[in-house]
């Protein structure tokens, strides 16, 4: 009876490893699908799979959930289960790189808290350390980027800024709503002689309206 049992066991073992497996493979897919919440959802569910057996899948498993976690926008979660990852595997290469985007991601945020607090000079201090941290390529630091341009009446640049943004993000409705506001002030600039002589810096409050606008929809998203 103890060795039946024992097969029993060892056969439910396998069957959930094979099934811990399959649900990964699933996760990683939607990640890559970018159904980032629909993945966490599915790579949870490989980690219940796996009985808490701690291994190298497992920690497989949880770097990838930290980064779907991470392309959603939660950054806490996100840091939790790096922080997990770093508790039971060490300090590896893989968690510190991980590690180095969630904190350029952090800068990004709080350039833009500062940006909707009219805080031009955190703002920028906060956009220059993500850039330095090496995350260029990325639209939520390229749209603040664009927000800041306005903040500080820079009109064309942040038009130039906004269409070279639209065209690599057709999609983006906000983006849209910003270039068609930029548009007008560039209208306006073109049209009025004391507009184009005016200091750009008694003017950084014109565009209020439309990064206030721009603000609040990114909060919403």
């Amino acid at each position: 009876m103890t060795v039946l049992l024992t097969l029993v066991s060892m056969l439910n073992l396998t069957a959930c490893s094979n099934k811990a497996a399959e649900l990964r493979l699933q996760g990683i897919d939607l990640l890559e699908k970018g159904k980032y919440e629909e993945a966490v959802q599915k790579l949870d569910e490989a980690l219940e799979k796996s009985n808490g057996k701690v291994s190298a899948e497992q920690y497989d498993i949880l770097l990838y959930r930290a980064e779907a976690e991470y392309m959603l926008g939660d950054y806490d979660k996100a840091q939790k289960t790096i922080d997990i990852l770093k508790d039971v595997d060490g300090e590896k290469k893989v968690y510190q790189k991980m590690q180095s985007q969630l904190d350029a991601k952090k800068l990004v945020s709080k350039a833009r808290d500062a940006l909707n607090n009219r805080d031009i000079e955190t703002a920028r201090k906060m956009l220059d350390q993500a850039e330095a941290a090496g995350l260029t390529n990325d639209t939520d630091l390229q749209f603040n980027e664009i927000v800041y341009l306005e903040r500080t009446a820079q009109w064309q640049k942040a038009y130039d800024a906004a269409m070279n943004f639209v065209d690599q993000n057709p999609n983006d409705k906000k983006a849209k709503r910003e270039l068609e506001f930029l548009k007008t002030r560039i209208d306006e600039l073109n049209n009025n002689t004391a507009l184009k002589q005016a200091d750009p810096a008694a003017d950084s409050g014109a565009g209020q309206t439309a990064a206030e606008s721009v603000a609040e929809t990114a909060n919403q998203n």
